[in-house]
């Protein structure tokens, strides 16, 4: 049954009396002085001192007395509503006791994870929590942490949206501007003496616009799209679900977050009259297009000669990510029986390049068509020679490169993000 015990204290210092009334005495008999705390006369003032709230809670296993208290309220309802919130949490579980905030436990929690997880994931968490969570809710005690508290993380986010799109389309005002003031200068005409002042005034024109641009240029920042920001939501609901394992919160409050509805773009094929509006207008149909199959073949008459043609045939022809096109050693290549073997990957976080395993369901054998056999047992026979070449030449074979399929001459590794850019 809950009860709310309420009162009212201060810092007021005194001389210190029992609740008797009888005067509380030193070592030497003189009346002690200290803080007045609830004997203070003056709490009868509304504006003077503080209101507390002091409950007992459910013993635990150890049958320990427990007790929740806080203060600084400025009214009785204040902390005495607070008091029943906090009574309702310890009755459904929640540890009111710990003093523990939002960044403790997510730092707790991600060094936890890093032992579970794969490192890309990892680095997901570390980014969401180090640019989102904690700015937004690190101070928060975790036992305090409420809907609003994450909804209004969201909120934010999206208001802030609203700041940078205004930020660019600013930016884009500045460079029209910075254009329009170079055209100036370049046709002011060079003539006699006025024209050359003139002349040198539109320069010093164009040269401030152009440092203003430059400068809102750097401060330009990506909004946070509503894909992002499922991935940030996705992050908390997985650490306040341990939280809740561990009795910190009521409830898994990302849950009941809203946010803007993610439409995936729709693939659409590059059909000629979409070619010819592309070259005509610069403008793509969806950010999400395809070749044909003619593209496709004219894609590949046109890098016939390129050294990376067999990799481009995997990627077409057998959907090789281009992480697993890096990581791809010739030991899990069978071309005997035409298959070769998907284990493994090379990530890259932070343009750092790790070597991981492909999710559960990315593990996979792939059959391999004849063109694609051919093309390999070429390939493996030009690498040989090119690592040969190096050796002859003095130059030592490098060590990371663990018989990966595609290389560079000397037989090290690529960065994933070369076939990206290529």
């Amino acid at each position: 049954m809950f009860e709310d015990k309420t009162f009212k204290r201060c810092a007021c210092k005194g001389p210190l009396t029992r609740p008797d009334g009888t005067p509380v005495l030193d070592g030497d008999g003189k009346q002690k002085i200290g803080h007045l705390e609830r004997a203070c006369p003056r709490l009868k003032e509304r504006a003077h001192g503080s209101w507390y709230y002091s409950i007992e809670l459910e013993r635990d296993g150890t049958r320990k007395r427990k007790r929740a208290r806080e203060g600084g309220f400025a009214t009785q309802a204040e902390a005495a509503a607070k008091a029943e919130e906090v009574w309702r949490a310890s009755k459904a579980g929640v540890n009111v006791l710990s003093d523990e905030t939002v960044t403790e436990f997510l730092a707790r929690w991600l060094k936890k994870k890093k032992t579970e997880l794969k490192r890309t994931t990892v680095h997901e968490y570390e980014r969401d929590i180090e640019l989102y969570l904690v700015p937004h809710l690190g101070t928060l005690k975790m036992r305090d942490l409420r809907a609003r508290h994450c909804q209004g993380l969201f909120d934010w986010i999206i208001s802030d949206n609203e700041r940078r799109e205004e930020h660019r389309a600013r930016v884009a005002e500045l460079k029209e501007a910075a254009d329009a003031a170079a055209t100036a200068w370049h046709e002011a005409p060079t003539g006699n003496p006025e024209e050359k002042k003139e002349r040198a005034r539109r320069r010093a024109v164009w040269a401030a616009a152009r440092d203003e641009y430059l400068a809102e240029r750097k401060k330009l920042q990506r909004t946070t799209g509503p894909a992002t920001m499922g991935t940030i939501k996705a992050t908390l609901s997985s650490a306040l679900s341990d939280a809740l394992r561990e009795e910190l919160i009521a409830k898994n409050y990302a849950a009941l977050v809203s946010l803007p509805k993610v439409t995936k773009p729709r693939a659409l094929a590059w059909t000629p009259p979409r070619v010819a509006r592309w070259k005509r207008t610069g403008e793509k149909p969806s950010p999400v297009m395809v070749w044909t199959l003619q593209q496709t073949a004219e894609f590949l008459d046109h890098i016939a000669y390129d050294r990376h043609f067999p990799a481009w045939h995997l990627v077409l022809f057998h959907g090789l990510r281009r992480g697993e096109l890096t990581a791809l050693a010739w030991d899990e290549v069978d071309l005997d029986a035409e298959v070769i073997h998907i284990r493994e990957q090379m990530v890259s976080i932070s343009y750092e390049v790790h070597e991981d395993a492909p999710k559960a369901d990315s593990v996979r054998d792939i059959k391999l068509n004849r063109d694609s056999v051919i093309l390999l047992r070429a390939w493996r026979e030009e690498q040989a020679a090119e690592r040969k070449q190096w050796t002859s030449a003095g130059v030592p074979a490098p060590t990371e490169a663990a018989d990966r399929v595609f290389t560079k001459e000397d037989g090290s590794v690529y960065h994933p993000q070369l076939f990206s850019d290529r």
